[in-house]
């Protein structure tokens, strides 16, 4: 039997392992910290990134390094980032899909869930449907008769298979009830090109990368995919309110981290990315550069909203079977 100096020493030991993880939380971070990032630069993912990395680690006080880690379509970033130690030191910029992988690429590994810990959401964003000029189309309600009329022959291009564009663009498809055949591009640039060149007479993309276009008259905004109108085009009325009620998508980026990273110390980065994030000054700025809004939560409203994201996107790919290349 265990004597009694044996059952003391045993008691404060499990105290004193009870107590690491806060003590831990308490001296973080002591060090800089990496926000790994799936895409290369150039692209929205890079420029959220390296807006919001000096913030936060302002706000923590220390370094923020950003480290890209592209390849397979975010999938070596995902591999990376889920090995790496759950110690709060490493985090990755997320968007929806990472949430709808199971749904988008199931025959790889990674689980979303399993894999990551959800810290918190850094924006939402809305999608746009896009017509050439010459489409003779001017409405929501016009482009749907059209196409319609004209099953199967109309074209839309995307910045590639399962990306948001893409899946918002099957979403209307199957609201509307209309055969638009879609074209999917190695990124957004390529897609632009072919529809602002004519070669496509339609384009579903990231409202923020289209606002240039939109600007300059080379494409025509029909309809933005958020429950309300975007603030950088409110005189483009939203997909729902032109006949096609309920719909709404708005996908996220947010910053996860391994899994097992303690809740102390996601509720720190948590903390610190509402204190970085949410000042009058920075928001002005974000959603000039990036064209929408902050949003940030705690890791358990974040992880309520991963999920929920994933049921609609698994319900639009199964409807429209849409796998990722």
């Amino acid at each position: 039997m265990m004597n009694v100096r044996h059952k003391l020493l045993f008691t404060l030991a499990l105290c004193l392992t009870a107590a690491l993880p806060v003590a831990y939380a308490q001296s973080f971070p002591s060090k800089p910290l990496r926000l790994i990032v799936r895409a290369p630069p150039g692209g929205t993912d890079d420029l959220i990134a390296r807006l919001i990395a000096p913030a936060i680690g302002k706000a923590l006080g220390q370094q923020m390094i950003v480290d890209y880690r592209t390849g397979a379509g975010g999938l070596v970033a995902w591999e990376y980032v889920s090995k790496q130690p759950p110690d709060g030191y490493t985090l990755m910029l997320a968007a929806s899909g990472l949430a709808a992988v199971k749904s988008l690429r199931g025959e790889i590994s990674i689980d979303p869930f399993r894999d990551f810990g959800w810290v918190s959401q850094v924006t939402s964003f809305m999608l746009v449907i896009l017509v050439h000029p010459s489409l003779p189309a001017r409405t929501q309600k016009e482009l749907i008769v059209l196409a319609r009329s004209r099953p199967g022959q109309l074209s839309y291009g995307t910045s590639g298979m399962g990306a948001t564009p893409h899946l918002a663009a099957e979403y209307f498809k199957a609201m509307a009830k209309v055969q638009i055949n879609h074209v999917p591009y190695k990124g957004a640039g390529p897609m632009y090109l072919d529809l602002i060149g004519g070669r496509i007479e339609m384009g579903s993309a990231v409202l923020g990368s289209a606002l240039p276009h939109i600007r300059s008259g080379r494409v025509r905004a029909l309809g933005v995919s958020g429950v309300e109108r975007s603030p950088q085009l409110p005189d483009v009325p939203t997909i729902a309110e032109q006949g096609l009620a309920g719909y709404a998508f708005e996908p996220f980026y947010s910053l996860v981290v391994p899994a097992r990273t303690p809740r102390e110390i996601m509720g720190t980065l948590a903390d610190a990315i509402a204190k970085g994030m949410t000042t009058p000054e920075f928001r002005e700025q974000f959603a000039k550069i990036v064209g929408s809004d902050v949003v940030v939560n705690t890791p358990e409203q974040m992880l309520q909203v991963a999920k929920k994201e994933a049921e609609l996107i698994d319900k639009i790919a199964r409807a429209a079977n849409i796998k990722e290349e």
